[in-house]
């Protein structure tokens, strides 16, 4: 197998911190591309079209400092590296993105910013690596 676009899944948790550390990692020594994908989860209902957009606007704002740094780091190590921001459930996101775009390897922290503590894996995490076609790398905090 070769790996030559690996997909990271990032929500600005320690545990994707690590999981996008260990991929550019991997990334330089077998001179991958990396992309980043953070998925905005958009509530399922709500009273009002401003709270959705006002719970979009914070997680842009929350994430776009966190993805300009790992650019940063990917500028400075030689590393190619492209952001993409999109929103829905984040599994699914995941596991299509990867799908279409023609992604060797998914790389992924266990636990996300909603992770229970306790838990061993995620249930995003889960999810991917049961229903991805595309190879998944648990990387654990």
């Amino acid at each position: 197998m070769k790996i030559r676009k690996i997909l990271v899944a990032f929500d600005g948790s320690a545990s994707s911190k690590k999981a996008f550390r260990d991929a550019a990692d991997l990334a330089i020594t077998l001179n991958a591309k990396i992309t980043i994908l953070s998925v905005i989860h958009v509530p399922d209902f709500s009273p009002s079209i401003d709270e959705i957009a006002e719970t979009v606007d914070e997680a842009e704002k929350h994430l776009h400092p966190l993805l300009n740094e790992l650019k940063d780091f990917g500028q400075q190590n030689e590393l190619q590296i492209k952001t993409v921001v999109k929103r829905g459930h984040a599994a699914e996101t995941i596991i299509k993105y990867a799908s279409d775009n023609e992604i060797d390897l998914i790389v992924m922290g266990t636990r996300g910013l909603g992770g229970f503590k306790k838990m061993l894996i995620g249930s995003i995490a889960q999810k991917v690596v049961s229903y991805s076609n595309t190879p998944v790398m648990v990387i654990r905090q």
